[in-house]
């Protein structure tokens, strides 16, 4: 089955209120490497909206898992690279959309009227539903974070 994903217009309109409240730590220019994991298995959806929103302050979202993806405990669903500041205040909201999103995909009840909720139902995985869905966190360069 192949569900088309929401156009960019839909993600950044839902995005876009998170996006203007992130506070970035303009003074840190440091730049590294992060890795979204999956603390609780279920299915993965949001991917693309994690990769508009590191984006978004200029970071750099690699997605190792397709979106729909049954994914389990310690597993990476994407790199992310660039400013560490901007990783950092992207990451909270980045790991709510995820989990959000795979909560739906995993079998919690979408929103009424939400396209991206709408989106992640139609990729629930057989067998899914009454899950709660999948946890993520991120991972920087050696430590844990967010």
């Amino acid at each position: 089955m192949i569900v088309e994903p929401p156009d960019r217009a839909t993600v950044i309109g839902a995005i876009m209120p998170d996006v203007l409240s992130m506070r970035l730590e303009i003074a840190d220019d440091e730049v590294g490497f992060a890795r979204v994991v999956c603390d609780a298995g279920g299915t993965c959806v949001g991917m693309l909206v994690a990769k508009e929103l590191f984006g978004r302050v200029g970071a750099r979202t690699r997605p190792l898992v397709e979106e729909g993806s049954v994914i389990g405990p310690d597993q990476t669903v994407a790199e992310v690279g660039g400013p560490l500041a901007a990783i950092r205040a992207a990451a909270p909201v980045a790991l709510t959309w995820l989990q959000r999103l795979s909560a739906v995909a995993s079998g919690a009840r979408p929103q009424p009227g939400d396209a991206l909720e709408a989106w992640a139902a139609r990729l629930s995985a057989p067998g899914a539903v009454g899950h709660d869905g999948p946890s993520f966190r991120v991972e920087f360069e050696g430590s844990s974070c967010c």
